[in-house]
């Protein structure tokens, strides 16, 4: 077969698609043209990550991919598909199994909702072969997740169970039969070895001294096959295993329970390692005498190691898929990452090379800018980070949307170049929200920034909100805030539109976005119990719409009337407890310290801490970070410290907010690293 450029098929194939036996030839050389799959080329990564993963593999599986579930499926799985391989390639799934999809569709639906589906010995009647048959399936429906986290696809694992269906259906219409004779000559001490020899079951009587009453030939054969030794009627079972005491405490452990009365249906395994070990579902009951005294047990046993055995290849099947999609997903993760902390490690490592030479002071502030820039870019991403994954903590309070944002009205102005104007819109007796502050200005500068990029030339940002009712889950009206952001920029394509959620997805240029600010804004939305849409349209503009529910609290004062008061006065000749244990980060805090005035006591972890407060040291305040090799935090460090000394002030630190997670509401003071000389000295309380 030939492609469209007059190359062959399979000059083209990604490596994805090497090996897989027949079908993966078959792949190799099909004509993609009519398939609602595309070209393997085209095919997403993955999607290529199944694919490849099904053709290595002996055991049946197939994935079906896209809105119209096309099909692809290994060599194992063709013996099962039967007259309807290869047509069955590349097709639709709803055309292949047809006749039993009303049966089915209902599973699918619920894996591509997301969940995992299993289903065991499922009957099906399906024609496979020109005619009508009924088969039984093992099977696991997994949900497959795109590039963008949404599920775009189903694979299933698959083990037909037929034979042995119908085998056990058989065997247990003959055991019905059988244990009811079989418990009513025993009744009566009638031993009817007739009917237990004429079954392939496992079928043992004992009394209560563990000694076989009856045997038939076919349990005899196993307990010989896997123990070594053969059982008769009389033997007991304890003294024939004495040899193997590890196998006799595990025969005695299910013996014991039915010969004290105890009737039950267990899967054990059993063998010696040596020769070979087999699973077995075991049904014990008890047997009595006509006057309904109890005078042993009996059982009947079926081997089930290949049940066993194909649960575990589906799981481990299962596991094989999700960790190749774990690791799919962490390369994009760390690569993103990689790339925007490799620029700003560039920006240091230059800055710090050009600080060594003679520069002049126009020069050496160029550096000092550019550096002070890279750490406000270190940790907004660092923070946008947090954000997205939801690990930062949030303190959410009740805030008047309209007082808050008329108060960032300079600093959102700021982000913005000089023909760029800002309106705000607001209505009537707006309802409060309940929000973090800190996150919900961090989440306006993204959208701002955002929209900036889109104005290359200028234009009109316009802040509107207003109180809306929105239909709830149960059907109720809910009452919300709604907050949008328009501009008046180039808009943005529906495939860009589509993934402006997507962690470190940018239309930027390299170092010009990382890739996290709507991310971050979609993960404050969520935090907060709100909602978030954008609608945007090619030359007219972007509209990024958030939605809050009503908070029922009076909104809080601004942040400048309630101000904490200080701590201290002036710093200069004040006694500082300085706890850090990495030598770099407390060489450098000293210095900053001691340009605020502070005589500083270095302690290297908290236990050298409490023991320089316990020399009768004249210690004025403790700057403790949070985070510390050893088995005390410094949050544990600042709580033992004001049991000890309750009016000495603490303060912490910390470059992960989540490490203060368990800090009570204003219990201390938080200093986020990294800081500047004024935020140190405002937290501390002394100016710079």
């Amino acid at each position: 077969m030939m492609s469209d450029s007059g190359l062959p098929a399979k000059s083209r194939t990604a490596e994805f698609l090497d090996g897989g036996g027949d079908v993966g030839a078959l792949m190799r050389s099909h004509d993609w043209s009519e398939s609602p799959l595309g070209r393997p080329e085209t095919w997403p990564h993955p999607l290529r990550t199944v694919v490849g993963l099904l053709l290595q593999s002996q055991f049946p599986m197939f994935v079906a991919w896209g809105k119209e579930l096309g099909f692809l499926y290994n060599d194992s799985y063709a013996e099962i598909l039967g007259a309807k391989h290869p047509r069955a390639l590349g097709n639709r799934f709803q055309d292949i199994w047809s006749e039993i999809w009303s049966d089915i569709s209902p599973l699918i639906d619920a894996a591509l909702a997301g969940q995992s589906i299993y289903r065991e010995d499922l009957p099906l009647v399906m024609n496979r072969k020109g005619y009508d048959e009924e088969a039984w399936f093992t099977f696991s429906y997994s949900p497959v997740r795109d590039e963008r986290g949404e599920v775009a696809g189903m694979f299933c694992a698959v083990s037909e169970t037929t034979r042995r269906v119908l085998a056990e259906h058989a065997l247990r219409e003959l055991n019905e039969t059988l244990e009811h004779r079989v418990s009513e000559a025993l009744a009566q001490r009638k031993l009817l070895a007739d009917i237990v020899e004429g079954t392939e079951a496992f079928v043992q009587v004992a009394d209560l001294d563990y000694r076989w009453l009856a045997i038939n030939k076919a349990a005899a054969d196993e307990f010989q096959r896997i123990f070594g030794v053969r059982p008769r009627v009389g033997d007991s079972m304890l003294e024939l295993l004495a040899s193997q005491p590890t196998h006799q405490a595990a025969v005695k452990a299910v013996w014991s329970r039915a010969l004290a009365g105890e009737e039950f249906v267990e899967i054990g395994e059993f063998g010696d390692q040596e020769r070979e070990r087999r699973f077995y579902e075991m049904h014990y009951s008890v047997l009595r005498e006509s006057s309904g005294e109890r005078i042993g047990a009996y059982q009947f046993v079926y081997d089930v190691s290949e049940r066993i055995l194909d649960q575990e290849r589906l799981r481990k099947t299962e596991e094989a898929l999700r960790q190749s999609q774990k690791l799919e997903s962490l390369g994009r993760l760390t690569g993103g990452v990689a790339h925007d902390f490799n620029n700003l490690l560039a920006v240091f490592a230059n800055g710090l090379q050009m600080l060594e030479r003679d520069m002049t002071a126009q020069q050496r502030e160029r550096v000092h800018a550019a550096m002070r820039r890279a750490v406000t870019r270190g940790t907004g991403l660092t923070h946008q980070l947090l954000a997205f994954t939801r690990r930062q903590p949030i303190n959410p309070e009740s805030i008047d949307l309209a007082v808050h944002l008329r108060g960032m009205r300079e600093m959102l102005e700021h982000s913005l170049r000089e023909n760029t104007r800002v309106e705000m819109q607001f209505g009537n007796d707006l309802w409060p929200v309940e929000i973090d502050a800190g996150e919900f200005e961090l989440a306006m500068l993204n959208v701002f920034a955002n929209a900036r990029d889109a104005m290359p030339d200028g234009g009109l940002i316009t802040i509107r909100a207003r109180n809306v009712m929105k239909a709830a889950n149960d059907g109720a009206q809910a009452a919300c805030v709604e907050l949008s952001v328009s501009d008046t920029g180039s808009g943005m394509p529906a495939e860009v539109l589509d993934r402006v959620f997507e962690p470190f997805f940018t239309t930027k240029e390299v170092g010009k976005g990382s890739g996290l600010g709507l991310p971050q804004v979609y993960g404050f939305a969520h935090q907060s119990g709100g909602q978030i849409r954008i609608d945007s349209q090619l030359q007219v503009g972007t509209t990024v719409t958030l939605r809050f529910p009503r908070s029922l609290r009076r909104p809080a004062a601004p942040a400048e009337a309630r101000n904490a008061p200080p701590l201290c006065g002036d710093g200069r000749g004040r006694q500082l407890l300085l706890v850090e244990d990495d030598p770099e980060v407390a060489a450098l805090t000293r210095e900053m310290l001691v340009h605020l005035g502070f005589n500083v006591i270095h302690a290297a972890s908290p236990e050298a801490a409490l023991g320089a407060l316990a020399n009768a040291r004249s210690i004025d305040i403790v700057f403790s970070d949070v985070m510390m090799a050893g088995s005390v935090s410094g949050l544990e460090l600042a709580r033992e410290i004001r049991r000890r000394r309750p009016g000495l002030p603490v303060v912490l630190t910390t470059g992960y907010a989540g490490a203060a997670a368990g800090m009570g509401n204003a219990e201390f003071r938080l200093l986020l690293k990294p800081y500047s000389l004024e935020a140190l000295g405002d937290a501390l309380s002394v100016k710079p």
